[in-house]
């Protein structure tokens, strides 16, 4: 293979990276995007080592792998790999800040960011590997309850109007309401991987009775979700659209009163967020990408789950998020469980939050309820459309390209096609992440509560305007450069080995950048369940 495709992407990476250092008044340590062309034998290797499901579901798993792979070394319509590298650099950079901040000496540090790694992190999930069979039973059950006829990730349906239309509805509970809602032949929970060739037909039998919005008007109404695939240009025309642009990319407003700076003290051996407390209210992707990124960095990150790891609906889907956390089985319908989570919020440093807004307004855990339980806590907010119009509407990653024009843009209106993995998962997480980054460290100059919001439309907006950015030039003088070869060792090796997780032996795809001065922890990476409270390692 040429390495001018990677080149490339480490040239667009550039572009990106200067806009968001401006953007966010990033003091950039000095950054090297990497295009090493060694990455591609290595990745398709990996595609074939460690795949974690039996016959026949590990040949599923691998068409998968490789066409996502392959992309990773193709232009791109749509600049997701550059747009990735250059939002992890930036966090590296602003983790660095935080160092010093907290009395590290950081004045050698620099960042690599290999630009193939970058990419591969919008397909983490189909990478992730494990040992232990009743993790690996309930990963495979997962699998075939997702991967079905109402995957909009995978299946349009043209309708009436000749329109085409997606649904995303990943959780049964939301599967069983479009299904009740619409004229289908049978029970919610017969729909799965199984059925497939069945169940397309009938699907769009039922489509063709509705016209496009009118389906997607349906399918909020129900509490499920769909949507009318658009143009960028019928989308940015929407109120919603419109709504969405306004935002910045990260809307960061001080909220608490007090001046009183955080007493975090000096970092220790897990990285510059060492002693940071953050208590992750976040479910399947990209809520949980946002406290990994915190979690790589050191932070104490505790994750709220209802029931064990094992026992998780989207174990195929969430198994990567838990990298890096400690989870605690809470029950907000049982009031000691309930008040056990006040108590840790009034302990925490940081909440993120990336439930459709208002779910947990009932059990008093609503944002204004949270902040009064701790008035100068940083509350990081990921929805999926505007924080103003459309705030209250549930929303997926693959709706997102679908809504916003990005799967017309990477595709044709007749024909929209995805992007590769599901980056509006990964990188709006990613962006939260660094927008998190930013809240800690103004509270370590300043003091006072933060909220820190962002949205998945508001990465695919960003994913547009990173594309157009680049579209322009790539000329230009740069705080950052291009290498053909990296100078750390970290990515010698795909898959990070971490032992001692709730699940057995898990690998986890490797991190795409490297800071020499906050080199990786493999104990940042380990996971535990059943915990009941913060777990200091």
């Amino acid at each position: 293979m040429s390495n001018d495709v990677l080149l490339k992407k480490a040239k667009q990476s550039q572009v990106i990276y200067e806009d968001l250092i401006r953007r966010f008044d990033i003091h950039s340590i000095p950054t090297t995007f990497v295009a090493d062309e060694s990455r591609e034998k290595q990745f398709y290797k990996a595609c074939i080592d460690n795949n974690p499901f039996p016959v026949p579901l590990n040949v599923s798993i691998l068409k998968k792998r490789v066409p996502c792979v392959q992309k990773l070394f193709e232009d791109e319509k749509v600049l997701q790999t550059p747009a990735i590298a250059a939002v992890l650099a930036a966090c590296s950079s602003v983790a660095t800040e935080i160092g010093a901040l907290r009395g590290d000496d950081v004045k050698y540090a620099t960042t690599e960011c290999d630009v193939a790694f970058a990419g591969l992190q919008a397909v983490r999930l189909y990478m992730a590997d494990h040992k232990g069979t009743p993790f690996t039973l309930s990963r495979v059950k997962s699998a075939i309850r997702v991967n079905n006829a109402l995957n909009g990730s995978f299946f349009k349906y043209r309708a009436k109007d000749g329109r085409d239309v997606s649904f995303h509805v990943y959780y049964q509970s939301q599967q069983k309401k479009l299904v009740e809602a619409l004229p289908f032949s049978k029970a919610y929970n017969k729909y799965n991987m199984l059925s497939l060739p069945q169940d397309k037909k009938e699907m769009a039998k039922v489509v063709g009775q509705f016209d496009a919005q009118e389906l997607e008007e349906l399918s909020f109404d129900c509490g499920a979700c769909g949507c009318m695939i658009r143009s960028r240009e019928e989308w940015e025309n929407t109120e919603v659209g419109k709504a969405v642009m306004d935002m910045p990319l990260i809307r960061l407003n001080m909220v608490g009163r007090s001046r009183k700076r955080p007493k975090w003290g000096p970092t220790t051996k897990r990285g510059p967020l060492s002693g940071i407390k953050v208590l992750d209210l976040t479910h399947i992707i990209a809520g949980p990408a946002c406290s990994r990124i915190l979690a790589e960095y050191g932070a104490d990150v505790l994750l709220v789950r209802r029931g064990k790891f094992n026992d998780q609906e989207q174990a195929m889907l969430e198994f990567d998020g838990w990298a890096g956390k400690n989870s605690i089985q809470l029950d907000f319908n049982i009031p000691w469980h309930l008040e056990k989570c006040k108590e840790l919020i009034r302990q925490a440093d940081v909440v993120t939050y990336s439930y459709q807004n208002g779910t947990l307004d009932k059990f008093g855990l609503s944002e204004a309820d949270i902040r009064e339980l701790n008035p100068n806590i940083i509350y990081s907010n990921l929805m999926c459309f505007s924080d103003s119009v459309w705030k209250q509407r549930p929303g997926w990653a693959p709706l997102a390209e679908d809504i916003t024009g990005l799967s017309v843009r990477n595709g044709t209106l007749e024909n929209p096609v995805n992007l590769n993995g599901v980056p509006l998962d990964y990188f709006p997480g990613f962006i939260l992440a660094l927008g998190t980054l930013l809240a800690i460290r103004k509270k370590l100059k300043q003091g006072g509560g933060y909220k820190v919001t962002t949205s998945l439309t508001r990465g695919a907006q960003y994913l547009h305007e990173c594309t157009d950015l680049c579209e322009q030039s790539l000329d230009g003088e740069f705080s950052s450069r291009v290498s053909e070869k990296a100078v750390s060792p970290l990515w010698g090796r795909f898959l990070i080995p971490v032992d001692g997780c709730a699940t057995g032996l898990a690998l986890f795809p490797n991190a795409a950048t490297a800071n020499s001065r906050y080199e990786l922890n493999v104990d940042n990476y380990r996971f535990t369940d059943g915990n009941t409270g913060w777990q200091q390692r």
